[in-house]
């Protein structure tokens, strides 16, 4: 028999060690990232995003999602990117990466 003081600690541990730390990004490439993002609003095309979610203290997990970008709120610094099945509103400051989402080929007959 396990201690309920003892099962929840062991239940915290689980957690923390799935945890990240919220990645640190330079200035040069959150600018590229967000040159991405302001493009894909313009040129209508998908990219992925993978962002940070803070769970607990500082600690959290990274998400990813693709789609094209459809709305940009500058009072709230956050994003919309938008798929065929979902949409999602992403803050800027959480952005951890940003690539250009390529088109799948055909494959010859």
């Amino acid at each position: 028999m396990v201690l309920p003081e003892y099962k929840a600690e062991i239940q915290q541990m689980k957690v923390e060690s799935v945890l990240v730390e919220r990645p640190i990004i330079d200035e040069e490439d959150f600018g590229e990232m967000c040159f991405r993002v302001y493009d894909s609003t313009q040129y209508n095309y998908p990219i992925t995003v993978k962002w940070f979610r803070e769970v607990w203290s500082g600690r959290g997990i990274e998400e990813t999602a693709c789609g094209v970008m459809r709305e940009i709120d500058v009072d709230k610094r956050m994003f919309k990117l938008v798929s065929e099945r979902e949409s999602v509103w992403i803050r800027v400051e959480d952005v951890v990466q940003v690539t250009k989402k390529l088109p799948v080929k055909e494959s010859a007959r």
